[in-house]
C-alpha cells in the first residue's frame, strides 16, 4: 500500500511536472502569438504609413504648379501630372510608356535644335540638372512654349538610378514681361527709338578700334515747341514720330538711333567715314522733304563729327557733333518758325473766316488811331502787324469753342481766356515777330487792372496793346456774332465810352470815337 501510494505520488509529480511544462509552452506559444500580432499590427502601422505618404506625395505631385513626368531607367514615361499634361498637350494615358523625348520635345529658341540629353546627364551624374535657357517645348500640337525646368534623380536604396523626375513651368508669359521690362528701360515710348541710357551705353561698347571710323550725328528738330503751343502736344508727337521715322529711313539696321529727350535725336555710325555720314545726312532729309505735318514741313539741324583714332576722347566728339548741329539751327531754325508763323495764321482762318475778317478790321482801326496819336512809321507797321496777329493764339483754342454759336460757360471761358498767352509764346519764338509778342499778351489786360492773364493797369500797359483793346472791342460789337445782337455804330460807340477809364484807356477812347464819327464809311 505504501509502495503503490508512493508510485501514485510519482505520477502525480511527473504530471503536475508535464503539466507545469504544457503551461509554460502554452504561455511561450500565447507570448509568441503577442508578439507575432504586434508585428503584424506594426506592418500594417508602416504600410499605412507608406500608403499615407505615397497619397500626398502623388497628390502633391498632381496640385503643384508645375508640371511634373517621371520616367524610368530606360527614359520612358511612368508619371505626369494635369500641369504636365496641360502644357505638352499629352494625357497620361497616351504618355505612359512613351519614349520621354516623344512627349518633351525641347529645342533651342535661338538655333532652333533639340537641346542636350538632360535625362542622360542626370542618369550619368546622379545629381540635378537645368535646362539651358530659351528652351521651347514642342508641344502634341506643335505649338512653342518657352519653358525652364530641373531634372533629379530618383535613386533607390542601393544608391541606383531608377528613374529621373522632370519639374517644368512655362516660361513664355513671364519672359514677356522681362522684354516689355528691358524694352521700356532702353526705348523711348512714343517713337519707339532707343532712349538716352541706351546711347550712352552703346557709345561706350562701340568706342573700340574695330569701329574706327565711327561718326556721331545730333539732330535737333525745329519748331516743336512752336507747334505744341499752336496746335497742341498731340501733333507735336506726331511730329516727333514721323522724325523718327525719316532717321530710321535713312540709316541702316545696325546703326543706333535713339531720342535723347524732348527735341533731340542722336545717332551712332560704326565704320562710317565722314563722307559717308554725309550722305546718311542727305538720304534723313530726303525723307524729312516727303513728310508734312498740317501743311509744314519737317526741319532738322544737324550736326556731325568722325572719330577715326583711340586717342580721340569720345565725348569730345559728341561735343563737336552738338557744336556743329547748334550753329546750324540759329539759321534753319529761325527761317522754320517764320514759315510756320505764316502756316498758323492761315491755318487760324481755315479754321475760323470771322477770325480772319475780324484781325483785318481790327488792323485797320488800330493803324488809322495811330495815325491820329502821332505815331511813327515804323511803329505803326509794328501796331498793323499786331493788330493782324493779336488773336493768333486762339490756334490752341478747340474749334467747338473758338466757333460756338451761343454762351461760352465758365470752363470755356476760362479757355478762352488763354489765347493772349498762347499767342505770345508763339510769336516770342521767331525773332521778327519778338517785339510784337508783349503786345499780344497784353491785349485784353483793362486800364483799371481788372484784365488778364496779369492784371496790369494803367500805363503798365502798352500803348500798342491799349489800341488794339479798344479796335479789337469796337469791331467785336459791330460784327455780326451768333452768341450776342450785333450793335450798332451808336451803341458800340455809346458802350466804349461808358467803359472809359475802366477797361480801356480815358485819353485813346475820346480819339477813337472821335475818329469813327469824323469817318462814317470806317
Amino acid at each position: 500500500m505504501f509502495i503503490a501510494n508512493k508510485e501514485l505520488a510519482s505520477l502525480i509529480a511527473e504530471k503536475a511536472k508535464q503539466a507545469e511544462e504544457l503551461l509554460v509552452a502554452n504561455n511561450e506559444i500565447h507570448q509568441h502569438d503577442k508578439e507575432k500580432e504586434e508585428r503584424i499590427k506594426k506592418i500594417a502601422e508602416i504600410n499605412a504609413n507608406l500608403y499615407f505618404e505615397r497619397q500626398l506625395f502623388e497628390k502633391t505631385l498632381i496640385s503643384i504648379g508645375d508640371g511634373v513626368i517621371a520616367t524610368d531607367i530606360h527614359k520612358n514615361i511612368s508619371f505626369m501630372n494635369k500641369i504636365a499634361e496641360s502644357l505638352t498637350g499629352w494625357s497620361l494615358a497616351d504618355a505612359l510608356g512613351q519614349p520621354i523625348y516623344s512627349v518633351f520635345n525641347i529645342i533651342s529658341e535661338y538655333t532652333r535644335n533639340n537641346n542636350e540629353d538632360i535625362i542622360s546627364k542626370v542618369i550619368t551624374t546622379k545629381s540635378i540638372h537645368y535646362l539651358a535657357n530659351h528652351t521651347i517645348l514642342i508641344t502634341r500640337d506643335r505649338l512653342e512654349k518657352l519653358i525652364e525646368d530641373s531634372a533629379a534623380p530618383i535613386i533607390d536604396l542601393g544608391n541606383n538610378v531608377v528613374g529621373v523626375v522632370i519639374v517644368f513651368r512655362d516660361y513664355t508669359e513671364k519672359w514677356e514681361r522681362l522684354k516689355q521690362i528691358q524694352y521700356i528701360n532702353f526705348h523711348d515710348d512714343l517713337t519707339g527709338l532707343y532712349n538716352r541710357r541706351f546711347f550712352e551705353a552703346e557709345l561706350s561698347r562701340l568706342d573700340v578700334s574695330r569701329n574706327y571710323p565711327m561718326s556721331i550725328i545730333v539732330g535737333d528738330v525745329n519748331g516743336l515747341k512752336l507747334i505744341n503751343d499752336s496746335f497742341g502736344h498731340s501733333l507735336g508727337d506726331e511730329l516727333l514720330v514721323k522724325t523718327a521715322n525719316s532717321l530710321k529711313d535713312g540709316c541702316r539696321e545696325d546703326e543706333i538711333i535713339a531720342r535723347l529727350g524732348g527735341d533731340e535725336f542722336a545717332l551712332i555710325l560704326p565704320n562710317c567715314s565722314k563722307t559717308q555720314t554725309e550722305m546718311v545726312v542727305q538720304r534723313i532729309k530726303t525723307s524729312l522733304s516727303k513728310q508734312k505735318i498740317n501743311s509744314m514741313e519737317l526741319s532738322i539741324s544737324f550736326g556731325y563729327a568722325t572719330k577715326t583714332d583711340i586717342d580721340q576722347d569720345t565725348k569730345d566728339i559728341l561735343k563737336e557733333s552738338e557744336n556743329s548741329m547748334y550753329s546750324h539751327k540759329l539759321f534753319e531754325s529761325s527761317s522754320m518758325r517764320s514759315r510756320t508763323i505764316d502756316i498758323i495764321s492761315k491755318t487760324l482762318f481755315e479754321k475760323s473766316a470771322r477770325e480772319q475778317v475780324h484781325s483785318e478790321r481790327v488792323s485797320i482801326l488800330s493803324v488809322k488811331l495811330a495815325e491820329l496819336l502821332g505815331i511813327s512809321k515804323d511803329e505803326m507797321n509794328s501796331i498793323e502787324l499786331i493788330g493782324l496777329m493779336h488773336d493768333i493764339g486762339k490756334i490752341g483754342i478747340e474749334d467747338n469753342i473758338l466757333n460756338k454759336p451761343s454762351s461760352l460757360t465758365g470752363e470755356e471761358y476760362f479757355q478762352m481766356k488763354k489765347h493772349p498767352e498762347i499767342g505770345a509764346r508763339i510769336l516770342s519764338s521767331v525773332l521778327e515777330f519778338s517785339e510784337i509778342s508783349s503786345s499780344v499778351l497784353q491785349h485784353h489786360e483793362n486800364w483799371d487792372g481788372s484784365g488778364y492773364p496779369q492784371g496790369l493797369k494803367g500805363e503798365e500797359i502798352g500803348i500798342e496793346a491799349r489800341i488794339i483793346a479798344i479796335a479789337d472791342a469796337y469791331d467785336a460789337m459791330t460784327s455780326h456774332r451768333t452768341y450776342s445782337k450785333q450793335k450798332s455804330k451808336e451803341e458800340a460807340l455809346k458802350e466804349i465810352e461808358r467803359c472809359s477809364g475802366t477797361q480801356f484807356d480815358p485819353l485813346l477812347t475820346k480819339i477813337f470815337i472821335k475818329m469813327i464819327l469824323d469817318n462814317p464809311t470806317i
